[in-house]
């Protein structure tokens, strides 16, 4: 798998974990990029096509990517030239508009690449031209207005003053581009309203751009990274030419060049911007539907949960309606049960009653026997009789309230 770590023209370097680079990647670097290598968060050393300087020795390149211990982390960084475009505005002393297009080239060396970490160090993780002119932005624009104030409107655009504005630019920047890991390499003014609305547009149309992570967009980038170096060029060049006092021998040349310029092929900006917007309508409405079938399954899911609720629920109330019967049959057996204990109960009562009676009726008989009787034989058998009789009417009540169960 082929690894790019720059998808877009305008970006100038990107901060990336070693989670971030997929573990089969094919990772290489280009003649016009470095990587700095961190480790646990101190930068270890800095790797470019052409050297390789990490402490400790680790051999391949490739060695440096999926491992987990030490933990490590990567500054990506394009050495550029890097064209950071700064508008200026303001009025000079006499009243005079001044609005132009500072055009500032600044370049990264494998020697300066560590400082850029101070860019993730305060939240940017990719770093773009706009990044950059963002910092350099107050700078300039003090510099620039507090050198062309005093001039009229004509000798601001004269050779003279825009050499000694870039010198000016130089010197109050260079404690900002030396802490950023940036390198001044030149720059120019753009007085012509219509160019630099160019070069802004331009340059908006190249941020919209995106690079695929493969090796069929491998032929894209390098056409792209010669069409943004003509045109930069381009620019400097019709720049230049556009002042007053631009030597005849210096115009010549410069319109030798910029004809070599535009022989050298032209690159369809235009054409590559449809392409990817049509791609990104492809994508979207891939998205669109990657969302809507995700969606789909969200609610299949729910409704097969709702039905698994509900079968769960009917398994519930079929369960406890058996229950319920079953306590019930088990009441209605002991409500029976009762029932026949309090009609046993009943019938020996009335057993017992009618023994009672007839036991007493004969105890009353034996009684008038043994006492009116004058035979004593007669009188101890009817004494032994009624004996046994209460004996037996005691224990039969005993026996009478004993449980069955």
């Amino acid at each position: 798998m082929h690894f790019r770590w720059r998808t877009n023209p305008t970006v100038v370097a990107q901060y990336m974990n070693d989670a971030d680079v997929p573990r089969q990647a094919e990772v290489t670097l280009k003649p016009n990029e470095v990587c700095v290598v961190l480790e646990n968060g101190k930068i270890v050393g800095s790797v470019s096509q052409q050297h390789l300087e990490v402490n400790p020795q680790i051999g391949l390149f490739s060695k440096l990517f999926g491992k987990t211990n030490p933990v490590r982390s990567f500054m990506f960084a394009f050495t550029g030239p890097h064209s950071i475009l700064v508008q200026v505005r303001g009025i000079s002393d006499n009243g005079d508009e001044i609005n132009c297009l500072v055009t500032l080239k600044v370049e990264i060396t494998r020697e300066t690449a560590t400082r850029l970490i101070t860019f993730p160090a305060k939240g940017t993780m990719m770093v773009q031209r706009k990044d950059i002119a963002e910092i350099l932005s107050p700078g300039v624009n003090s510099t620039v207005l507090q050198h062309l104030r005093g001039l009229n409107a004509d000798s601001m655009r004269t050779v003279q003053a825009n050499d000694d504005v870039m010198y000016a630019v130089k010197a109050a920047l260079r404690g900002t581009l030396d802490e950023h890991g940036l390198t001044y390499r030149g720059g120019f003014i753009t007085w012509s309203s219509t160019a630099a609305e160019q070069q802004m547009q331009q340059q908006h149309d190249l941020e919209r751009l995106q690079l695929a992570r493969n090796k069929e967009s491998e032929q894209q980038a390098i056409e792209l990274d010669h069409f943004v170096k003509n045109e930069q060029r381009k620019h400097e060049v019709n720049a230049r030419m556009a002042l007053v006092g631009v030597q005849a021998k210096e115009a010549a040349e410069m319109k030798l060049e910029l004809e070599r310029l535009k022989a050298s092929g032209e690159f369809n900006l235009q054409q590559w911007r449809q392409q990817q917007e049509i791609d990104d309508q492809k994508a979207e409405s891939a998205r669109t539907k990657a969302i809507k079938d995700a969606e789909a399954n969200v609610e299949i899911a729910k409704l097969e949960a709702e039905r698994q609720k509900t079968l769960a629920s009917v398994e519930k109330d079929a369960e406890n309606d058996k229950m319920t019967r079953a306590m019930e049959m088990f009441e209605q057996v002991q409500a029976r049960k009762r029932d026949r204990m309090q009609m046993k109960n009943e019938q020996e009562q009335q057993r017992l009653e009618q023994h009672t009676k007839a036991s007493q009726s004969t105890i009353d008989v034996l009684e008038k026997i043994a006492a009116n009787s004058d035979d004593p034989m007669v009188q101890m058998e009817a004494l032994k009789q009624l004996a046994e009789l209460r004996k037996a009417d005691v224990v039969g009540q005993k026996d009478a309230y004993k449980n069955d169960d």
